[in-house]
């Protein structure tokens, strides 16, 4: 996955972990001006650093910030974790990585390590709202976000950006297959953790898009339906 700029089509996509992003960058790489790939910080760059780093770099290319749109996909974020619980489980990041193998834990002990940010090796960091804020008050900093669910959605915003259809094959695997067991209790504590993320995903769901209040910080108060 990359981190792509072409604000001459008015956008700027950052690419989330675990947000299926790849296939979409491939499409996109031919016109783009900008692409960040191969070292993780940069190709991963969070909405904080892409500020602070890139928004300058464009600056001087002759784009201010509002020229262009800075968006991400958003993924469902229970899925989000336990996509990061199976690619953790693979035998081959045991050779690769020892130190991120979690073959042996159960989603409810990955789960569990995560909320309570557990200091060993393997335990997951970061969350996706932070990816998309400005700073650790989760201020969203980026324009629009978009479901990867519904890829629809997302392939005709950019479609019309770029002025043609784009061939993007999308595995929504995660989508539809059973979720790893959880306790009745620790269900509950990663959804008041994913307060924000879920109240995201809330208003992501209608319409499969949301273009946020510059600065608006999710999860103080419940989603109205």
């Amino acid at each position: 996955m990359l981190m792509i700029g072409l604000p001459a089509h008015g956008f700027v996509l950052l690419s989330m972990p675990k947000c299926a992003s790849t296939s979409l960058v491939q499409a996109l790489q031919g016109r783009a001006e900008l692409v960040l790939r191969s070292n993780p910080r940069l190709k991963h760059m969070n909405c904080r650093s892409f500020h602070a780093l890139i928004v300058p770099v464009l600056n001087n290319g002759g784009y201010q910030r509002d020229d262009y749109e800075l968006i991400s996909l958003f993924r469902e974020p229970v899925a989000w974790v336990e996509s990061w619980w199976r690619y953790r489980q693979r035998p081959a990041l045991a050779r690769e990585d020892p130190s991120k193998y979690t073959g042996e834990i159960s989603f409810e002990e990955f789960v569990g390590r995560y909320v309570d940010n557990d200091p060993r090796p393997g335990t997951l960091r970061g969350r996706p709202a932070k990816f998309v804020s400005l700073s650790d008050r989760l201020d969203i900093g980026v324009d629009r976000l978009f479901a990867l669910e519904q890829p629809e959605v997302w392939k005709r915003w950019i479609g019309e950006k770029v002025g043609g259809d784009l061939d993007v094959q999308v595995d929504n695997r995660s989508s539809v297959r059973t979720e790893p067991e959880l306790s009745r209790t620790m269900r509950a504590r990663l959804d008041e953790f994913f307060r924000p993320e879920l109240e995201i995903y809330e208003r992501l769901r209608p319409t499969g898009e949301w273009a946020p209040p510059r600065g608006y910080v999710p999860g103080a108060s419940p989603v109205s339906t």
